[in-house]
């Protein structure tokens, strides 16, 4: 019995090393997406000029949309405060509608997707449009004050136990899983302690949606390190100025 106890403990930090990195397979469903036109306009970055018709278009194509859930898969690779997200069927069209105000690309092209959570940054490999080095778009993660809940329950075989956010353009439910320590999580919702299992969340912005993510499949470990998609690293700003450009509009910035 003693050699049992000696074996199990020295067994046990290897265990929860191992639950801090894997792979989910999750299934996000987008359901009631609107688009405020007004909102979007005030919302562009601050001394940018875009023409309105473009975004007028954008709104149109979510008001022509018909109004049902739409479901893709999306893969969610976990290590520590990092992850790394990409769809899991290439090649199969996206069944959410294309929303770039700067040009169409199309919806099957896969996008890598990096998060770091402890650095609070988001950097997205952009769909190609031409160039032989990709962009990757670089944005700052919002760090949500989660409320958690004393509530359990279980998925996937996991204990996880209930967190929320409520802000006044975002509502967050989530229900994470304490036992497999990692702060990731998917959309660029972490930072809770455990790593979440199903989230459902309501955005009230300029495009304002509901999205359902929950884990279908769970694979503990990975098979090689979590690393930043590589290319031409830009802003926002920046990326759309190029993008603008390269479709033969003008796009100017007001200092």
């Amino acid at each position: 019995m003693r050699y049992l106890i000696l074996l199990f403990a020295f067994l046990s930090p290897i265990t929860l090393l191992a639950q801090s990195e894997g792979t989910v397979e999750y299934s996000v469903t987008t359901s009631e997406m609107t688009m405020d036109f007004e909102t979007a306009m005030a919302s562009l970055p601050e001394g940018m000029q875009l023409d309105s018709a473009m975004v007028a278009g954008v709104a149109q194509t979510l008001e022509d949309m018909p109004n049902e859930p739409r479901t893709v898969t999306k893969l969610m690779h976990f290590s520590g405060a990092q992850a790394l997200t990409e769809r899991v069927r290439p090649g199969r069209r996206n069944p959410l509608p294309n929303l770039s105000p700067f040009g169409r690309f199309e919806n099957n092209t896969e996008r890598e997707t990096f998060f770091d959570f402890e650095e609070q940054t988001i950097l997205t490999k952009m769909p190609s449009s031409g160039e032989t080095v990709p962009y990757v778009l670089s944005a700052e993660m919002q760090k949500l004050d989660w409320v958690l809940v004393d509530v359990d329950s279980t998925i996937l075989g996991h204990v996880v136990k209930k967190a929320e956010f409520t802000s006044d353009s975002l509502e967050v439910v989530a229900w994470y899983a304490p036992g497999i320590a990692s702060t990731a999580g998917p959309e660029g919702l972490g930072n809770l302690p455990g790593l979440p299992l199903s989230i459902d969340y309501t955005v009230s912005h300029f495009i304002s949606m509901k999205r359902s993510v929950v884990a279908i499949n769970l694979k503990v470990g990975i098979e090689a390190p979590i690393t930043p998609p590589i290319g031409i690293v830009v802003t926002q700003e920046e990326y759309m100025k190029i993008m603008m450009e390269k479709i033969g509009r003008d796009v100017q910035f007001v200092p």
